[in-house]
């Protein structure tokens, strides 16, 4: 992504109608879920991201972008505006099963965008056999974790960043420091549908990862929002394309 371009979009962001000011570091933390709607391929994965993050108070700004296929702009002004503003932005793709054409556009948009390189997804599960091989993703940051695998893989390609996340020798997963002291952290084989499954050590890196506190009243811990709603509520989808301005 060209200067310009990076900037664009994070002056952009300062347009949209926000649940929260990203920019004011008097702001309680939260964490968001980012709903892109028929962009996101696992449902699933959304709903698990929620319920690992009700209840619980953050100690960093924190946005979550489930199972993501493509990035329409709404989407990338708020990573954008979230790493500008010191926040982590967690993205996971969901391209794992699109196809060629819709893993090209996945790509381009993650190296354009966001300049993150991924190779093609790979499957992951063995042949049938008499003692069938289960695959998990092993996270060596912040913690170590045995995570299940969701059966295809986006792997990483050779970057800047740290590679957090491997499975069967391929990376999986990175992280580096973008815009004004954020993170952004790339995973490429979903974490959401074990956290829906209750997985413990899925939820357990989640929330090391976020730098999760003590559980709190707060019904809203972890809320989804898009970027036209005017404040948390339930789970709502990013605005189409032709609402941005």
């Amino acid at each position: 992504m060209t200067r310009r371009r990076f900037l664009g979009y994070a002056a952009g962001a300062a347009t949209l109608a926000l649940p929260f000011d990203l920019l004011r570091p008097d702001r309680s933390h939260w964490a968001a879920v980012l709903d892109l709607k028929e962009s996101c391929s696992l449902r699933e994965s959304l709903a698990g991201y929620e319920s690992a993050l009700t209840g619980l108070a953050l100690r960093r700004t924190a946005l979550i972008v489930p199972a993501a296929l493509t990035l329409p702009p709404p989407a990338v002004r708020a990573i954008v505006s979230c790493l500008q503003a010191g926040g982590i932005v967690l993205l996971e793709s969901g391209a794992g099963f699109a196809a060629g054409r819709d893993f090209r556009a996945h790509r381009v948009a993650l190296r354009d965008y966001l300049h993150l390189r991924v190779e093609a997804p790979v499957p992951l599960w063995s042949a049938p056999t008499s003692a069938p091989r289960i695959p998990y993703v092993d996270y060596t940051w912040p913690s170590s974790a045995k995570v299940r695998d969701f059966s295809r893989a986006v792997p990483v390609g050779r970057q800047a960043g740290e590679v957090i996340a491997w499975v069967d020798g391929l990376p999986v997963a990175l992280k580096r420091r973008s815009g004004r002291g954020g993170t952004l952290i790339f995973l490429g084989s979903p974490l959401g549908p074990a956290l829906w499954a209750g997985d413990a050590q899925a939820r357990r890196w989640l929330v090391d990862v976020l730098g999760l506190d003590q559980p709190c009243s707060c019904a809203n811990g972890g809320v989804a929002w898009d970027a036209s709603a005017a404040g948390p509520r339930g789970v709502v989808p990013v605005a189409a394309p032709a609402s941005v301005r």
